[in-house]
């Protein structure tokens, strides 16, 4: 595993990663299954893959708000990220191949869902705690079926940040939102932007200067005399 991997990752204790880390799961997508591709970050530099391990699910289950599994492993752990993939592949035309990720996100599918229920106020929603690792997958490939199927479709976007391949719902009602977060992406994106202003007006007035400098400080020759060598 890379550095670039345990920068923000789960609980490492490999040689040259003294401390501890934790993933933080980006959840800026404005759906379930959009948060879910989200999990593999920065897919075309150095992917940053934060479901490494079965718990990173559990975890990454429990912080999206549904119910975290009860129990997940390293098998599960491989049929969560191939369904994270065919979802990609098909919001994106993607390598993989089409009808293969049909099949695994309508695999994944078939199974029950989660069951809703209302809290105690009867006003919220939540989820029945106990749950398998198969209803978790389900309702994240039914959520991907109604993003693929439906109109929505069209307004799933990648982010225009330089680094960010976090793809979002663009809810914004002309369409024109360009990031997954203007907090964390635009920000970034227009300070960079206005930095690249300042250097360039900086850099177009010390050339100004210095050529008004040297026009001038020029010394002129006598017409017809000639400097004496060493002078």
């Amino acid at each position: 595993m890379s550095k670039s991997q345990a920068a923000n990752g789960t609980s490492r204790t490999e040689p040259g990663y003294p401390l501890p880390w934790v993933w933080k799961f980006p959840f800026r997508s404005g759906r379930l299954c959009l948060d879910f591709v989200s999990t593999l970050g920065s897919r075309r530099s150095l992917e940053l893959e934060r479901l490494a391990s079965p718990s990173d699910l559990r975890r990454w289950a429990h912080e999206a708000g549904i119910a975290e599994p009860q129990r997940v492993d390293r098998a599960d752990l491989a049929r969560a990220l191939k369904l994270r993939e065919a979802i990609y592949a098909l919001l994106t035309d993607g390598p993989l191949d089409r009808s293969e990720a049909v099949a695994t996100i309508n695999l994944a599918a078939g199974h029950p869902p989660l069951v809703p229920q209302l809290d105690i106020s009867g006003q919220q929603s939540t989820w029945v705690p106990t749950a398998g690792i198969n209803q978790v997958l389900s309702t994240i490939a039914r959520d991907a079926i109604d993003v693929l199927s439906g109109p929505i479709r069209a307004r799933v976007k990648e982010c225009a940040g330089a680094d960010c391949t976090i793809l979002f719902l663009d809810t914004s009602r002309p369409g024109t939102r360009r990031w997954c977060s203007m907090e964390v992406c635009g920000n970034q994106i227009k300070s960079a932007v206005l930095r690249a202003k300042r250097k360039a007006a900086h850099s177009s007035s010390v050339k100004r200067s210095n050529s008004g400098s040297t026009a001038h400080g020029r010394i002129a020759k006598p017409s017809g005399q000639a400097r004496p060598y060493g002078e």
